[in-house]
């Protein structure tokens, strides 16, 4: 029963709106060319930027993780499961908002129309770079898994562990594509702010529409 699970995290609004304002101002900066966003490329590409072979070969296996396609898979599997669990509420949450990020991503890519790096890409990249989709799907599937996670998973121990994946994965996924030179770093990070600004905002709308009831007739029943 539902009653056997932790209790649902506090609103998110506040934090979710304060990324889409730092994630505004990012995606003018960018939009703008600023020196800014250049300097900052420079120097993480700086350190990004390698020959190894081995992590040339981990890095281009990896990044697929990540990949339009298997991320809608990666997401499909989630939402059956929730509902096979009767989880529905979650499940909504988690195709809503994957939904919502990636349409977003859509059209602000086609909006600032900036080209990919210019260096030779280790993998195959095509359309626009800026944000960047990988990492806005991994950090959007990966952000409403923790989300998940905190709700349902009661042992801590076992959501410690689970959602130090979770977070590990969209970090990951985001190095690849820098080190791949298909992505910009100012596109990765972009990314992950988009990504986790939709599912902070997602799970608000989570809250108010369904946890806050709940939580108001649990106190009016006492």
């Amino acid at each position: 029963m539902r009653e056997q699970f932790a209790h649902p995290i506090k609103d998110t609004l506040v934090p979710g709106v304060v990324f889409a304002v730092i994630f505004t101002v990012w995606a003018l900066l960018v939009s703008s060319n600023s020196a800014i966003i250049h300097s900052f490329d420079s120097a993480v590409i700086g350190v990004v930027y390698n020959n190894n072979a081995t992590l040339i070969q981990f890095t281009s296996i990896f990044t697929n993780i990540g990949n339009t396609s298997s991320v809608i898979a990666e997401t499909v599997v989630v939402f059956v499961v929730l509902l096979w669990r009767k989880h529905k509420q979650e499940a909504y949450f988690l195709a809503g908002t994957m939904i919502c990020a990636n349409g977003y991503n859509w059209v602000l890519k086609h909006l600032v129309q900036r080209a990919r790096p210019t260096v030779h890409h280790l993998v195959h990249a095509d359309g626009y770079s800026f944000p960047s989709g990988h990492s806005v799907g991994s950090a959007t599937l990966f952000g409403c898994l923790i989300i998940i996670t905190c709700i349902l998973v009661q042992r801590r121990s076992i959501k410690i562990i689970l959602n130090t994946i979770w977070f590990i994965f969209p970090l990951v996924i985001g190095y690849t594509r820098i080190f791949l030179h298909v992505h910009y770093p100012s596109d990765v990070l972009g990314g992950w702010l988009e990504g986790i600004t939709f599912v902070l905002l997602g799970y608000s709308v989570l809250y108010h529409v369904y946890y806050e009831p709940r939580i108001n007739n649990a106190r009016i029943s006492e």
